[in-house]
């Protein structure tokens, strides 16, 4: 009697295939999208938070799956060669899938909890940042938050070593291998003057005309301090600096008691003292292009990113600029 061919199953040809050359690549296709993502082994390494050489491994081991070479060796890097331009799409669009897929389920099983450490800047603290974190709790609840404030500085050491997971500081650093930024409000500067100053009556004014003034200021490491120092290196002016501090509020204090004139961001339409001139200072315009301060959000590039960071980060980067430009004044 002969035997009767058993025919396979499609399911049972989808299991042999994940137990062939697919299952023996799945392991490695972050590695694969990492490359992809950064023509670099080195960079990929970074991103992926793993030594070198196990990058190296991986590709090594990919090639050896789908049976051709993937990246050569061009000078210091790498290039990627045909057959990986053609596979590494496919990879990216599989774990993008699949990430969609698993945020879409936590979503609806509300599954957005932990934690999410910010670092920022002192100025941010009284209203943008709360603001945020309330707006976003309305979605989250469970989501708690740990917070650092300080220089400009201190917020990014932290975010580079891994204290925290994102930062708003101005100016915004340039992304590159390892950060990642997002501009979220470009900030007009104002000049602050003692009530009585002689530049006190004007409307607007040109940073030069005041280069010469004694100015009262941040420390070296606060984001205004780095503006300032720009500033006068335009104006070609080195400057008269008679009192430094670390707080925005503590210098118009020091401009209100005659002591100095100041950079400042515009206070608040909130503030109760924003045109209470009794106060000792008065907020003039800069007409320097170059007088904004940029303020951004800061993030490592990383893989397997909390859902609960991704979601706030994704909250911060929806907000219209127009609604975050007056939360982010003194």
């Amino acid at each position: 009697m002969s035997e009767i061919p058993v025919q396979e199953t499609p399911v049972q040809g989808r299991v042999q295939a994940l137990h062939g050359e697919l299952g023996r690549l799945l392991p490695l296709l972050p590695v694969l999208d990492a490359v992809g993502q950064t023509r670099h082994v080195t960079a990929a390494a970074d991103l992926l938070g793993v030594p070198q050489p196990t990058v190296s491994r991986a590709l090594a081991r990919a090639a050896a799956v789908v049976g051709t070479e993937l990246v050569r060796k061009e000078g210091r890097g790498i290039r990627l060669t045909p057959a990986a331009e053609q596979l590494l799409p496919a990879v990216s669009a599989a774990l993008q899938n699949l990430q969609a897929a698993l945020d879409e389920l936590h979503e609806r099983r509300q599954e957005a909890r932990g934690v999410v450490r910010l670092s920022f800047q002192m100025t941010f603290g009284e209203a943008a940042v709360p603001a945020l974190i309330r707006g976003f709790r309305r979605a989250h609840p469970d989501v708690r938050f740990e917070l650092i404030q300080g220089s400009r500085q201190r917020c990014l050491d932290v975010l580079a070593a891994g204290d925290v997971d994102l930062s708003i500081v101005s100016p915004v650093p340039a992304p590159g291998r390892q950060l990642d930024a997002a501009t979220l409000s470009v900030q007009p500067l104002r000049l602050a003057v003692p009530a009585g100053h002689w530049l006190a009556g004007r409307r607007s004014v040109r940073f030069e005309e005041a280069a010469g003034e004694p100015f009262v200021v941040l420390e070296r490491g606060y984001g205004m301090r780095s503006i300032m120092d720009r500033l006068f290196r335009e104006a070609g002016v080195r400057p008269d600096i008679a009192f430094q501090g670390q707080d925005s509020r503590t210098l118009l204090g020091l401009v209100s008691a005659g002591l100095g004139v100041a950079l400042v961001p515009p206070s608040r339409a909130t503030h109760s003292a924003v045109h209470a001139r009794e106060l000792g200072w008065v907020e003039v315009v800069l007409e320097d292009a170059g007088a904004v301060r940029e303020i951004g959000l800061v993030w490592p590039k990383i893989l397997g990113e909390p859902q609960q960071v991704r979601l706030f980060r994704d909250y911060v980067l929806a907000e219209p600029q127009d609604a975050l430009l007056d939360a982010f004044g003194i």
